[in-house]
């Protein structure tokens, strides 16, 4: 319920309350009926939260996988199987034990002492203990505990930009407001999480816990949390390999059958071709190498806590980019100071004696500012105690310092530009010039103070006793802004370069954001500034189709970023960087929440990355991070695709002609669970290429593979296929089918080590690739060589049903199987650098293949 258009008496006759508070009694039922004072997550069951990591594609598949092995008595693949589901099962747990520390830091905001009246007797007591209609005290320094309505106040202002992101202090009055207004409008209220910057206030409670502005923002950020969209993409592509699998497994029972093999052996067959068609192995490969980027990434300074947060950086189309504390420093500065005759020292000499250099500490933002100006400034004037303080003066709009000069009193102010010019001796050029200088410094996004002195005969107690015929002398205007981060320009620049648009959500008025905007590089003009107040006016389309445009987002509101972050996420992957209370819901809705580091505890909790330097530039170090990680997961996917299918092919290829078997089921399951496992991690570790972040990011929904690497998988699945078959024929016709067994089992594991050594990149060469240094993969492909040796040349070998073969055989047919996969290979990979340099399309090779080389310029070199 709104309380800002009610009168005091209305508001108080609402909550059945005085202005001297609740008694004891009252207090103590009405906090049985309403309970504690503190935010409230809802939370999932825990049979949910221990079913749900058994939902995905891959766990189905596994767990099928694992009871059939079971069935069969493969004990030895069971385990592995439920090792790598055990696994993948732990990492989710992890991961969501992280997300609800969001409840716990909700539940930490209002531990904390308030005074409040209880029968006109002051207190202090619990903030938890306050109930609608307590009567609360505040004061500077204070942090608000709840919702309530301001009834008396006395110079009162409010930070307020944890909440709505406004940087400037908020003056509070008491005075009733219209209907319609929205929070950053409602100058009689004050809200939870703000702080007192100034000035001492008295309220009564209008709403606590969960029912407070605070509280909604916890519904908002307890919804369910954001799916990877890489592993979406992953999982729709598994569900199509099953579904074409299980096709294949029905297929090739009914033709083994229909040859004449055994059906208990056909099923065996059929299910080791199933669990080896399956890439099974892959959720633990990409574990692994999630854990790995998040060590480099923390040597970066940026501390990830959700592992699938590296995969979705590296695939983001958009950032949506909080402004205080991210793109500013949260810390007000002088930008210009302006004299109608450019005595700029007689404005640091009137700035500094109206402000408190030193003399006590204090909490507005506006005094800091004015102090580091001038104790930076070379020509800082020394002044000594102040005789009277005038705190801010609500009626005059005005604040000030009196001093002794002489036989005289030297009085100087400062305040509101229009309420300061009014009271100054200025002819009327002298007004329409600084009126002019007043619109020039606030179309810039500056906050403005005016400036004033005048000379006194006797001491005054109050601003409001200056005599009359005592004018006040004018000397100019101070222009005070958030201070822009030095590298955040230059950071937004690199992200625009490699493709990722980045918009500007702020809780400042329009033409400050216009201003900030211009000034990093986000608009040129202001139709690409959006007034986040028409919002509700415009449904989801409608601020789709603004937002397509729309560059910076003003006089935002938590829910509006909350919203523009759903919207957004149509058709785009989608990062939210943000520090404060007013970022939580978009932080929570966005695929990828980036919380600076010394922002509020709770933003930190509800982020995915967490900027441990608040440099924004750090965020475009985990783009290329997260891209290098998104890459190398595609040529992990790319090689178990490609050796799988090929795998595939061999044993249907063979029961479609009659021919016997090429692989015993045993040595499918090795190739699959230990050839593919050594060589998947470390090609999951190459290290990232420069052109990373010189290419746009693929659309939302774009396929997690290219047309060009689809192109790929087949080429090697094909050549990997032929060569084994080939080798089998010929052997089995000249030695029989046990030593051609041996022979296509080895064709088979040293093509996928050809494959492997390709699979390092997309387009770069061989000889290329070699120059670029990795370790892991020298190990992994020397584990893979040395299992493969252990098959052939000690007892494992009856195991695996391998025959003792020539070794001139071995030697020509492994030379073989290594050399050809490699040279067709690096044919393709020219095609896609000749052709289409960057971003490889089937349909443009196609047209460019068709046209005379002579026509075409670009590549006739």
């Amino acid at each position: 319920m709104a309380f800002y258009d009610k009168t005091i008496k209305e508001t108080l006759v609402e909550l059945e309350s005085t202005t001297k508070g609740l008694s004891d009694i009252e207090s103590d039922e009405r906090l049985r009926h309403y309970g504690l004072n503190t935010i409230k997550v809802k939370s999932d069951p825990l049979w949910r939260k221990i079913v749900e990591p058994f939902k995905s594609v891959f766990m189905t598949v596994l767990i099928v996988a694992a009871i059939v092995s079971l069935w069969h008595k493969s004990y030895f693949d069971a385990g592995l199987i439920i090792f790598i589901m055990a696994v993948n099962a732990i990492i989710y747990y992890v991961q969501r034990f992280s997300t609800e520390r969001i409840l716990r830091s909700l539940q930490k905001q209002s531990v904390a002492e308030v005074e409040v009246l209880r029968k006109g007797r002051r207190e202090m007591i619990a903030a938890t203990l306050l109930v609608p209609g307590d009567v609360i005290i505040l004061d500077e320094g204070d942090k608000i505990p709840a919702d309530a309505r301001v009834f008396e106040a006395r110079s009162f202002r409010v930070d307020e930009s944890q909440l709505t992101g406004e940087s400037l202090p908020i003056e509070k009055t008491c005075a009733v407001l219209p209907s319609d207004r929205e929070i950053y409008e409602q100058s009689n209220m004050v809200f939870q999480g703000s702080f007192v910057v100034g000035g001492t206030a008295m309220a009564i409670v209008t709403a606590t816990a969960n029912d407070t502005e605070f509280g909604r923002l916890s519904d908002l950020s307890s919804g369910d949390h954001n799916v990877n969209p890489v592993q979406q993409k992953i999982d729709r592509l598994i569900t199509r390999i099953v579904a074409v699998i299980l096709g294949i497994a029905l297929f090739a029972f009914w033709l083994a059958l229909a040859r004449g093999v055994e059906w208990s052996e056909a099923l065996r067959f059929v299910i080791a071709l199933s669990v080896s068609a399956v890439p099974e192995n892959l959720p633990i490969a990409i574990s692994v190498i999630l854990v790995l980027a998040m060590r480099r990434m923390a040597r970066r300074k940026a501390l990830v806590r959700t592992m699938g947060s590296i995969e979705s950086i590296g695939a983001i189309t958009t950032i949506a980019t909080d402004k205080t504390g991210t793109l500013t420093r949260n810390k007000l500065s002088v930008q210009e100071i302006w004299h109608p005759r450019h005595n700029e020292k007689r404005v640091l000499q009137t700035l500094a004696a109206s402000t408190l250099l030193g003399q006590r500490k204090t909490a507005d933002p506006l005094d800091k500012a004015f102090a580091s100006f001038i104790n930076s400034s070379e020509t800082a004037p020394k002044l000594g105690q102040p005789l009277r303080e005038f705190t801010f003066e609500h009626s005059m709009a005005m604040s000030g310092n009196l001093r002794h000069d002489g036989a005289k009193y030297a009085l100087a102010v400062k305040g509101a530009p229009e309420k300061i010019v009014d009271h100054c001796d200025i002819t009327e050029g002298e007004r329409e010039k600084a009126l002019v200088e007043l619109h020039h410094l606030t179309g810039l996004g500056f906050r403005v103070i005016a400036l004033a002195h005048a000379s006194l005969s006797k001491p005054i107690d109050s601003l409001e006793n200056i005599p009359d015929n005592t004018p006040l002398i004018f000397d100019g205007f101070v222009g005070v802004a958030d201070t822009l981060r030095p590298e955040a320009k230059g950071a937004i620049a690199r992200a625009q370069t490699a493709g990722i648009s980045v918009r500007m959500v702020t809780g400042d008025h329009f033409e400050t954001a216009y201003h900030i905007g211009k000034q990093l590089g986000l608009v040129e003009h202001r139709n690409q500034v959006f007034d986040s107040r028409q919002i509700i006016t415009l449904s989801d389309d409608e601020l789709a189709e603004r937002l397509r445009t729309i560059r910076v987002c003003a006089r935002v509101l938590p829910e509006h970023k909350h919203r523009i972050l759903e919207v957004l996420k149509r058709d785009n992957i989608t990062a939210m960087t943000g520090d404060g209370v007013n970022d939580i819901p978009a932080l929570t809705n966005a695929h990828v929440g980036v919380a600076m580091g010394a922002g509020a505890q709770i933003a930190k909790d509800a982020g995915d990355i967490i900027l441990l330097d608040n440099n924004f530039r750090s965020i475009v170090s985990a783009i290329h991070e997260g891209r290098t990680v998104y890459a190398n997961i595609k040529r992990m996917v790319t090689y178990l695709l490609a050796t799988n299918l090929g795998e595939v092919i061999v044993s249907l290829s063979a029961l479609i002609s009659g021919l016997p078997l090429p692989l015993a089921p045993v040595q499918i399951l090795w190739v699959n669970l230990v050839t593919d496992s050594a060589m998947v991690i470390p090609i999951g570790l190459e290290p990232g290429e420069p052109r990373n972040m010189l290419e746009k990011p693929k659309r939302a929904n774009a396929p997690l593979l290219s047309k060009f690497m689809t192109s790929r998988i087949l080429l090697i699945a094909i050549i990997m296929s032929s060569m084994t078959l080939g080798f089998y024929i010929y052997f089995n016709q000249r030695f029989g089918a046990d030593y051609a067994r041996t022979i296509a089992f080895c064709s088979l594991v040293t093509a996928q080590w050809a494959s492997a050594i390709e699979a390092r990149s997309d387009y770069e060469s061989l000889i290329g690739r070699l120059r670029k240094r990795n370790a892991p993969f020298i190990v992994g492909l020397i584990i893979a060589v040395t299992l493969q040796i252990a098959a052939l040349a000690t007892p494992l070998g009856r195991l695996m049903h391998i025959t003792p073969v020539d070794n001139t055989h071995l030697l020509l047919v492994t030379v073989s199987a290594l050399i050809i996969p490699i040279v067709l290979i690096e044919l393709h990979k020219w095609v896609g650098r000749k052709f289409f340099g960057k971003r490889p399309n089937l349909q443009r090779i196609t047209k460019r293949l068709k046209r005379p080389l002579k026509k075409n310029k670009k590549f006739a070199n």
